[in-house]
């Protein structure tokens, strides 16, 4: 639920609420983040933003200490909040920056939980700051969280930016901070070449400005940005070498730490990496409604790709419906398909496939998992398309056999020499499939697939 400062004004929580204090709020993923935290751990309570403007806060505020039970602040509040504030903790005062604040026993006390997220997101890749040279990209409030971790942690760290002066400001008030703390500033174009990590907090590569990004090749490199969830700046980090971590996780656990402070709550690892999942599922289907303008996720592939159990666990993950296309034909023709192709034929089964491509195509909110021949056909293919993305399981060929190993219902494949027919057949439709994809997602793991595919919506 998302208030104005007049709805504010006039509401009365029914339980206990918690919110968002921003300016302008826009779309925020908090609600729904806190709905699953409190799911997780059996509270009945409530999370709502509010679109609460500058000079509206000290009134807000106010109602808060009487409404609620804790808020949570963004840009542009997080600094100017804390005069409002009884008592402040030792991260936040350095931070000059309050995101969390507890309202207990009429007393109002802020905190930043974005440095513990952030922690937990290096931890979570077993990466250590403690000698290590990092680059820090912006000086905002994001940056200054990230480097006053780091620098607490021992690491040489660079900041650099447009606007250097900028970036000394953050230069001082850290080593104001944190005394014999290790910080250079330094112009992109005289950064230092052996770089360990990097971190972003600029929103270079922020949707929907995805494109242009500074390049750099290192061993670990961090992104604030989680929409997209794979960034230009990871995008060029080589994927054999680098580690890459979104701010997806920080959220979730900045969120995580929040409640903690709020009412004791702690958290599993695996509820928070499950409401991760459901989060990344949440973020896909936003993105593909608003980036691609489409309301399905298309599966195709190859026999034996992936396609019915990857779309399964997509459309768990995403709250979509899931149709197989082959299982919806067999349900309609009421019989199977091996059935379709000794009674009448490939080409009155394919006929029949088109049809009910179309009729599936015009549904709105699925998972669609296609046939393996299904993109032979140009109109299947513009039909899928219209409404839906397009995405391939490129699973590489040995993967394929294993998979099909297990099958004895593929009529294309009851030939003498099964293998040397699946290769022949593979061969032919790979380009294909590459051509007519919008997205080509490739793993010989099914659980990184699954990830994959999320995170390239």
């Amino acid at each position: 639920m998302l208030l104005s400062m007049d709805e504010f004004r006039a509401f009365e929580p029914k339980k206990t609420t918690y919110a968002l204090f921003g300016w302008p709020l826009g779309h925020t993923m908090s609600p729904e983040l806190h709905a699953q935290l409190f799911e997780a751990s059996g509270q009945d309570a409530d999370y709502i933003g509010v679109a609460v403007p500058p000079e509206d806060l000290p009134e807000a505020f106010e109602l808060a200490k009487r409404k609620l039970g804790g808020i949570n602040c963004t840009i542009p509040h997080k600094k100017a909040v804390i005069p409002l504030l009884d008592e402040i903790d030792t991260a936040a005062r350095d931070l000059h920056s309050v995101n969390t604040v507890r309202f207990a026993d009429g007393r109002a006390t802020g905190f930043n939980t974005d440095i513990l997220g952030f922690a937990e997101s290096l931890n979570r890749d077993g990466v250590s700051l403690q000698g290590k040279k990092v680059l820090l990209l912006g000086y905002g409030g994001a940056a200054s969280v990230m480097a006053y971790h780091c620098v607490t942690q021992g690491a040489y760290l660079t900041i650099t930016g447009r606007n250097l002066e900028k970036a000394e400001a953050l230069q001082k008030q850290l080593t104001d901070a944190v005394p014999g703390a290790r910080i250079s500033v330094f112009s992109r174009r005289h950064i230092p070449r052996d770089i360990h990590i990097v971190l972003n907090s600029t929103p270079v590569g922020m949707y929907p400005k995805e494109n242009a990004a500074p390049l750099h090749k290192t061993e670990y490199v961090f992104d604030a940005i989680y929409n997209p969830p794979v960034t230009s700046t990871m995008k060029l980090a080589n994927p054999r070498k680098t580690k890459t971590r979104d701010g997806l996780f920080m959220l979730v656990m900045q969120a995580a730490h929040a409640q903690t402070i709020w009412t004791g709550v702690t958290f599993e690892p695996q509820a928070c990496e499950i409401i991760l999942r459901r989060t990344y599922g949440k973020m896909a289907v936003k993105r593909l409604h608003e980036k691609h303008g489409k309301k399905n996720l298309v599966l195709c592939g190859f026999m034996g790709s992936g396609k019915t159990t990857i779309g399964r666990k997509l459309a768990r993950l995403t709250g979509l419906e899931f149709i197989d296309a082959d299982i919806y034909l067999e349900a309609k023709e009421g019989k199977k398909i091996s059935e379709i192709f000794a009674e009448k034929g490939e080409a009155y089964f394919r006929d029949r496939e088109t049809a009910y491509i179309k009729e599936l195509a015009q549904k709105d909110g699925i998972v669609l998992a296609l046939g393996g021949g299904s993109v032979l056909r140009p109109e299947n293919v513009a039909a899928v398309k219209e409404t839906g993305l397009l995405i391939l399981l490129d699973t590489p060929f040995y993967r394929i056999m294993k998979n099909l190993s297990y099958s004895t219902n593929r009529p294309l494949l009851d030939k003498p020499d099964k293998q040397a027919e699946t290769r022949r057949l593979y061969n032919a439709r790979k380009a294909l499939y590459h051509r007519v994809a919008d997205i080509a997602v490739r793993s010989p793991r099914l659980s990184e697939v699954l990830e994959k595919v999320v995170k390239s919506v």
